[in-house]
């Protein structure tokens, strides 16, 4: 495909605008997906001509402006192309606001502008930097390009031997690397009282300084805490899917706490989760890679319709040899299997959500809402109504 045909299909996902520009720097195509709002590139010539200058022959760049505010530019065939403006945050009425100031846009006329992740632009820039004729690239290697500047370098050496010095000067250790393997180890392993006794060893040094201030810094912690304990549990046996989703949902929670107390509790609660799946898990330990793999696709998959034909082909076996192996290793069959695990994140759907009783079974991939209530009544022995009025925690 080329560059010409692709990118009426990238404003639809970017939601912004793509130009076009010859060597001298004239327009010479633009694709919009809304083309009654002003163009922030034709109004500010001086911020244009600053991304023009900035293209690279044969390889892509992204500029982030007010660090909020994310524009591509692609080189390639004698043209440039620019992409954006996009929002890298939620409050696309404040990135609106920001673009009208900085680039004398009307005030009176409305203006928006598309939310993206970072991960998301890049791979659409990269995807035109290919069709205009230049090598492959990863999104690794275009934010080092694009935003690993010298200056950045040198501030980073500068704080590296500033922490260095103090702590020097101080006289400031570390908390012990033995004691962190040990946290982990347990973890790993299942073992919940060795867990808590490594909670209460004492020792000399401290944790490192991480923030600025006392909330930021349990929260930078905390996520630390997680991420290592998420990778424990996995090394321990945990399906990755688990192990991922919870440490998404601990991250987000400690984000929305305001108390340094609260958010370490959850830190450590986190961490006692996971020691505790991982014990659940290990009585599966014994099951074989096909059947570990089967139940991780599974997972996966929970929001569709799981066929074990499907699941086969994706795995290269047999239907018949996978769903004997399964029920031989997993103690139940695997059309059981996946009709568990379905109904088991849709009781947590009843209980902490307050999605209607058909949003769930469509989720879930049930056929109806009707056949969502039959199936759940069978396994439960309650309708998914008594349920959630037995157990529901909804605001």
């Amino acid at each position: 495909m080329t560059a010409a045909q692709l990118c009426p299909y990238l404003i639809r996902l970017l939601h912004a605008p793509v130009r076009v520009y010859d060597p001298e720097g004239t327009l010479t195509q633009i694709y919009v997906d809304n083309g009654e709002q002003e163009d922030v590139l034709e109004r500010d010539p001086a911020f244009r001509a600053q991304l023009l200058e900035k293209s690279r022959e044969n390889r892509p760049l992204l500029y982030l402006e007010a660090n909020q505010v994310l524009y591509g530019i692609v080189r390639g065939g004698g043209e440039t192309y620019l992409l954006g403006p996009c929002c890298l945050t939620d409050d696309t009425v404040s990135a609106a606001d920001l673009l009208k100031r900085r680039h004398r846009l009307s005030p009176d006329r409305p203006y928006r502008v598309s939310a993206v992740t970072i991960e998301d632009f890049s791979n659409v820039t990269l995807l035109l930097s290919e069709a205009v004729g230049n090598k492959p690239e990863d999104v690794t290697r275009l934010c080092l390009d694009s935003f690993c500047s010298t200056a950045m370098l040198e501030d980073t050496n500068r704080q590296l031997n500033q922490v260095f010095y103090e702590n020097q000067e101080k006289m400031t250790l570390h908390n012990p690397y033995q004691q962190e393997q040990r946290e982990q180890e347990s973890i790993r392993t299942g073992n919940q009282q060795a867990l808590l006794e490594s909670f209460g060893e004492v020792y000399v040094g401290q944790i490192g300084k991480l923030a600025p201030t006392p909330l930021r810094q349990s929260k930078d912690l905390a996520i630390v805490l997680i991420t290592l304990a998420s990778r424990s549990a996995i090394a321990g046996g945990l399906l990755p899917e688990i192990a991922f989703s919870m440490s998404d949902a601990f991250i987000q929670q400690t984000e929305r706490l305001r108390h340094e107390g609260d958010v370490m509790a959850l830190a450590r609660l986190a961490e006692m989760e996971y020691c505790q799946k991982v014990h659940e898990f290990s009585a599966e330990a014994g099951q074989s890679a096909l059947v570990t793999a089967c139940k991780s696709l599974v997972l996966q998959q929970l929001h569709t319709r799981i066929e074990i034909q499907g699941l086969a082909k994706e795995l290269d076996v047999n239907p018949s040899y996978l769903s004997q192996l399964f029920a031989q290793e997993a103690g139940i069959s695997l059309k059981d299997y996946i009709t568990r695990e379905k109904l088991r994140f849709a009781k947590q759907q009843l209980i902490y959500s307050d999605d209607s009783y058909e949003t769930i079974a469509y989720t879930f991939a049930f056929s109806s809402q009707s056949h969502f209530g039959q199936v759940f009544k069978k396994w439960e022995g309650m309708t998914p109504g008594q349920y959630r009025k037995k157990y529901g925690h909804t605001k």
